[in-house]
């Protein structure tokens, strides 16, 4: 009986390499297996737009995006880009589920995350996701971003929602007039000295959350020409609405500081890099240009006033009121008409904060 049951040393030589390869055919086809299932299982990317501009549709906003996603340090998708086309969104390439619980990040972009068109030292990596952005102060093209951290396919069920926030800040100005008994028309708007371009990083544990950080020696001006000269209101009952288009870097820039009694030439402010507006126009009184001209090289005269206020938060906007009083010259004094003739100046600069239809402000916050 108990030969039955004997095995020598012999047999036990070729029965282990045949074990041995069995277990390894069984890992592999249960690594085959996985991956099997992960590539069925493609991420399905549903963009929509934050609180920030809840009045329009992703669709409305964006046209493409681009979806970078890690799981762990293994790339599962860099630069993706999503379409819209034919009322949804189709991608160049799947970015697919890892097995079971394995968790992964997503992080969107509304342009493409390589260097180029305003991006330069692109970093996205499992580790890092970070990069530096230079606003095109002529023709600004809007920076929307989001992520979804750390999911898997098991929490969300085989789609991700990427919850896209405004990068920017969208400034405007309205204007009304100040001065009795004269003609204001502007046609053109420069704000001087402010930061161009930060570095944008995400957060590492919050969804849908980044961080600016201003890099600095960039600085350049932010100009509107307008189409059709604006006639400033003469009646102070309604601020004129100048634009609605400016998209900035988020910032708080230093102030031009100029005063009547010491003036400071806006070549110092910018050497300092402080902050002013520019106004071109015309002023007229009784019929005749008391600044600017009717035509030629002096149709559009300056006047200056210095600026500053609070666009650090993103997806900011603010209408700032200015009401026109006069302002200054070049050389830091305050104007006065070619005429030589004296114009009453209560106050020479206001400004005032209107609260944006965008979103809901705290009252402090409207304070600067």
């Amino acid at each position: 009986m108990r030969n039955r049951f004997y095995i020598s040393f012999r047999h036990v030589v070729w029965i282990l390499p045949i074990i041995a390869l069995l277990t390894c055919c069984s890992a592999e086809m249960n690594d085959n297996t996985n991956d099997v299932m992960s590539e069925e299982r493609p991420v399905n990317i549903i963009p929509t737009i934050g609180d920030t501009s809840s009045r329009v549709a992703a669709s409305e906003v964006m046209t493409s995006f681009y979806v970078t996603a890690f799981s762990g340090s293994s790339n599962k998708g860099k630069n993706i880009k999503y379409t819209w086309k034919d009322g949804q969104w189709t991608s160049t390439k799947n970015i697919n589920w890892p097995s079971g619980n394995t968790a992964i990040s997503f992080w969107g972009l509304s342009q493409s995350f390589a260097n180029g068109k305003g991006i330069s030292n692109s970093t996205m990596t499992y580790a890092e996701q970070h990069f530096d952005f230079t606003v095109d102060t002529l023709s600004a093209h809007d920076l929307l971003f989001a992520s979804t951290l750390e999911t898997s396919y098991n929490v969300l069920g085989g789609s991700v929602h990427l919850d896209f926030n405004y990068a920017l800040a969208y400034p405007y100005f309205t204007c009304v007039q100040g001065i009795e008994d004269v003609t204001v028309i502007i046609k053109e708007v420069k704000v001087h000295n402010l930061r161009t371009t930060g570095t944008l990083t995400f957060d590492a544990v919050k969804d849908s959350k980044a961080t600016w950080k201003l890099v600095s020696g960039k600085y350049g001006n932010y100009k509107q020409v307008f189409d059709t000269p604006v006639t400033l209101n003469p009646d102070l009952a309604t601020a004129v609405r100048l634009t609605d288009s400016w998209i900035w870097m988020p910032q708080s820039p230093t102030k031009w500081k100029t005063t009547e009694a010491k003036p400071v030439p806006i070549s110092e402010a910018d050497e300092k890099h402080h902050c002013y507006v520019e106004l071109k126009c015309q002023i007229i009184k009784n019929g005749r240009f008391i600044w600017g001209e009717a035509s030629g090289d002096n149709e559009w005269e300056s006047v200056y006033y210095p600026f500053s206020t609070n666009f650090k938060a993103l997806a900011y906007s603010r209408p700032i009121q200015l009401t026109f009083t006069g302002g200054y010259l070049e050389d830091g004094t305050p104007w006065q008409p070619h005429t030589g003739e004296q114009i009453t100046i209560a106050n020479w600069i206001t400004e005032d904060i209107l609260v944006d239809p965008w979103q809901e402000m705290d009252p402090e916050d409207l304070i600067f």
